[in-house]
């Protein structure tokens, strides 16, 4: 690639098609016999229906809550500013209430409130931020799960390395409980069944994280974030300084011209949630994380 001057194009989000949104060029959502088709051929089309939509839901409903999952993906969408549809709902149906959930919170947030100076809906926003367990708080969490399904676990051990190996990410562990859970009842005593969960576990996380990567790349396509990924994962548990990753950088061919761009580059994967810091240093704390990071560039 060689050396380059850093591009706005490589800091800020692309766009994307409406098409995102779903698969199908149409959706209808039911409730209460009442049916609102909700059309994606235009721009035109879908506000107008959407708006049908919110409207027939505030009307047909003493509260109301809507869930935009993974809603970072809204900051993508070409030629449709998603906050002013959100910002109408908020000014007309006060008994409609929004929910957004992201496994990018910076972005996320950065989108739906972009300006402290200028508070839209966001003004009365609460913000939740689940942090990693610890391994007693993920054990303490499995142990108790268990017992409520009426599982006896003695290796508690098992449970430990469960919580460390999938980075303490409470969706993770869940999943893996969970998994246990359907082993025992498919048969499996708890020791073959927490293994077995665990192998399961993993290949979800992993899929998980390879998702999310994908997902901030079609945003932020540059391979110097890429480059800063495997250079931080490949170091663990060493944490780099800004220098050392630019020097790091340079072997790749991925460096940008000065070494203060990759302080930018660093802020956005904080700020996404890939990368931690502390004292000037950074680093690629999950374990699956890690890994998955290096299948993305095969130098």
């Amino acid at each position: 690639m060689g050396s380059r001057a850093i591009s706005i194009s490589d800091i800020e989000p692309k766009r994307a098609s409406l098409k995102m949104i779903t698969t199908s060029k149409s959706y209808t959502i039911s409730f209460r016999g009442l049916s609102v088709e909700v059309r994606k051929t235009s721009i035109e089309e879908f506000s107008s229906d959407f708006s049908t939509l919110v409207r027939a839901l505030s009307q047909n409903a003493k509260l109301g809550v809507l869930i935009f999952d993974e809603a970072q993906v809204l900051a993508r969408l070409k030629n449709l500013d998603f906050r002013g549809l959100l910002q109408e709902i908020t000014d007309s149906y006060p008994n409609i209430s929004l929910v957004f959930t992201g496994s990018m919170p910076g972005m996320l947030v950065e989108y739906l409130n972009p300006s402290a100076e200028k508070p839209n809906f966001m003004r009365s926003a609460e913000i939740f931020t689940l942090p990693r367990w610890s391994i007693e708080e993920g054990k303490g969490y499995l142990m108790e799960g268990f017992r409520s399904y009426g599982i006896t676990v003695t290796n508690e051990l098992e449970l430990s390395r469960a919580v460390e190996e999938l980075g303490g990410v409470p969706g993770f562990i869940s999943h893996y409980g969970m998994t246990a859970v359907n082993f025992v009842r498919d048969g499996k005593s708890p020791e073959e069944a927490l293994p077995m969960a665990l192998e399961e576990s993993r290949r979800y996380a992993l899929e998980e994280w390879r998702k999310d990567i994908e997902a901030f790349l079609n945003v932020y396509n540059s391979d110097v974030y890429l480059g800063v990924l495997r250079v931080l994962a490949e170091a663990y548990p060493s944490a780099l300084r800004g220098a050392e990753i630019y020097r790091r950088l340079q072997t790749l061919g991925l460096a940008p011209t000065r070494v203060q761009h990759v302080y930018k580059y660093l802020e956005t994967l904080e700020k996404m949630g890939f990368v931690r810091s502390s004292e000037r240093r950074y680093w690629v704390e999950d374990p699956l994380l890690r890994e998955a990071v290096k299948e993305f560039i095969p130098y």
